[in-house]
């Protein structure tokens, strides 16, 4: 956060990842990174559709976490 010369406290001005609009980076904010539930939930239903995905290293693709550590 950032203090003015007239002692307010501004928060950080952040932009949306789903529609790049500005929003406050602030405790008071339920909804940050996001500008509103609305596209915190749009970008919940693009993971959940799998439209967005993180790359994955092949050779660990369908590993469990139990197979890798040998406990069963």
């Amino acid at each position: 956060m950032t203090t003015n010369s007239d002692n307010t406290t501004s928060a950080k001005m952040v932009a949306c990842p789903n529609c790049k609009a500005l929003s406050k980076w602030h405790s008071d904010n339920p909804n940050r990174p996001f500008c509103s539930e609305s596209c915190r939930n749009k970008d919940f239903i693009g993971w959940a559709n799998e439209k967005k995905v993180m790359k994955g290293n092949a050779i660990y693709d369908g590993v469990l976490s139990n197979d890798l550590d040998g406990s069963y």
